[in-house]
C-alpha cells in the first residue's frame, strides 16, 4: 500500500492590528497604526492612513481558508491571505 504526500496544515494566522482606510493594506506593527501607510501601489505612496483595528471584534476569520490564508498552496483569494477579513470596513 503507497502512502501519498500528506497535503499540508497551516496554523491560523493572528489577526491584523490596523489597516490602512484608503488601500486597504494591513499591519501587525502597533507601532504602524496612526501613521501614514507605507505601501506603494503603483509606483506612488498611499496617502492613507493606519487605523487602528486591533479588537478581536473588528475581524472575521475568513471562512474560506479557516484563518490560515492558504486555500492548499496557494494565497486564499477571499482574503488576500491574510486568514482575516474586516468585520465592518466602513466603520473604520
Amino acid at each position: 500500500m503507497q502512502v501519498g504526500p500528506r497535503p499540508a496544515t497551516y496554523a491560523v494566522k493572528p489577526h491584523p492590528l490596523g489597516v490602512c482606510k484608503v488601500c486597504g493594506g494591513i499591519t501587525y506593527r502597533k507601532e504602524a497604526v496612526s501613521q501614514r501607510c507605507g505601501r506603494t501601489p503603483r509606483g506612488h505612496r498611499c496617502s492613507g492612513i493606519i487605523a487602528v483595528a486591533s479588537r478581536d471584534a473588528c475581524w472575521k476569520q475568513c471562512s474560506s481558508c479557516r484563518g490560515t490564508g492558504k486555500l492548499g498552496t496557494v494565497p486564499c483569494t477571499y482574503c488576500r491571505g491574510i486568514g482575516w477579513n474586516l468585520a465592518k470596513p466602513w466603520s473604520l
